[in-house]
């Protein structure tokens, strides 16, 4: 028999604090609830003793550091003690990723973790894999695609190649775009080709790139999003 008690305990228990696996646990009828002696008081217990344990777990997660967190999510209990964390090369698995592969993501996740870069596997989490956060080596490379027209006349000099980048493929390329001043080295003279692009990065070539209602506040920004920063910005001037 269902009586006001219960409709109250399933409005109760379905609201949006507690998510939507109360609300079906609580509108859920297993075959024993409908037998006799099945009454509303024990349905509650059922109820209250679910809303405890999803609290008793929600309250283990929050004690956790932020390191200890990632550690988890990014899959560290699966691996072995014994396992060799050198046979993870964070630039193969960078390749993987951007190949497609995200089977790759979980162990990209942990190697940043464990170096303590716990910010860089917050972003990458984020993405899933599927969304990848543009490096200043992807936007380098962009702007020497959007910007090929200019570059003709660069790509004739005798450029200075960061130290950073002698083993790289892009390096002359990359070496342009720095004399262009569309991106700047650091102090060191260093390029930093793997740090992530931030709205600072995309403020120096706002103006020759993108639309005039550009506006980009976040720390990254996605590969896709970028594009569409290039895409907006040339159809802009082939109006014009």
């Amino acid at each position: 028999m269902h009586g006001k008690l219960d409709d109250d305990l399933m409005k109760s228990y379905s609201s949006h604090k507690y998510g939507a696996g109360i609300t079906q646990l609580a509108e859920c009828q297993l075959p024993k609830l409908n037998v006799a002696g099945s009454t509303p008081v024990t349905r509650s217990i059922l109820l209250l003793s679910a809303i405890l344990l999803l609290h008793s777990s929600l309250f283990a997660a929050a004690i956790y550091s932020s390191q200890d967190f990632w550690l988890v999510a990014s899959g560290y209990g699966l691996l072995h003690d014994s396992t060799d964390q050198s046979v993870f090369s964070e630039t193969s698995l960078l390749s993987q990723l951007r190949n497609g592969n995200r089977k790759a993501l979980i162990p990209l996740v942990h190697l940043l973790v464990t170096s303590g870069r716990i910010e860089y596997a917050e972003i990458w989490m984020e993405g899933r894999g599927e969304i990848l956060p543009v490096t200043r080596r992807d936007l380098g490379i962009s702007l020497s695609w959007y910007g090929r027209f200019d570059m003709y006349s660069v790509m004739t000099l005798d450029l200075t190649i960061p130290p950073d980048l002698e083993d790289d493929d892009y390096a002359f390329t990359l070496a342009a775009i720095l004399y262009m001043g569309w991106m700047n080295s650091s102090q060191d003279g260093r390029f930093h080709p793997d740090l992530f692009v931030g709205a600072s990065d995309l403020e120096i070539v706002a103006d020759d790139f993108f639309s005039s209602s550009y506006h980009w506040e976040r720390d990254w920004i996605w590969m896709r999003s970028l594009d569409s920063l290039f895409s907006a910005g040339a159809q802009e001037r082939a109006r014009e």
